[in-house]
């Protein structure tokens, strides 16, 4: 009888102070946590194809970012 609340105590103890402990001790940060590169630059899909372009990179007609003149003649894809 006394194994079995010796086993009870423990297996309460654990779940009261282990996930505190884990969580103080967690090394996972979110991406908001992380510096930005500054040499990282902006990404847009373009409207026909679907493909990630830079920013800077992109032909813009309007609000909508093409990865090239082909594309931007063509239109966006429905």
């Amino acid at each position: 009888m006394v194994k079995l609340l010796l086993w009870g105590l423990l297996i309460w103890l654990a779940f009261k102070y282990l996930p505190p402990l884990l969580k103080r001790f967690s090394t996972h940060s979110t991406p908001q946590d992380a510096p930005r590169d500054p040499n990282a630059q902006d990404m847009v899909r373009c409207a026909h194809c679907g493909v990630f372009v830079l920013r800077s990179e992109a032909l813009f007609q309007g609000d909508l970012a093409y990865c090239g003149e082909t594309h931007r003649k063509a239109g966006p894809n429905p």
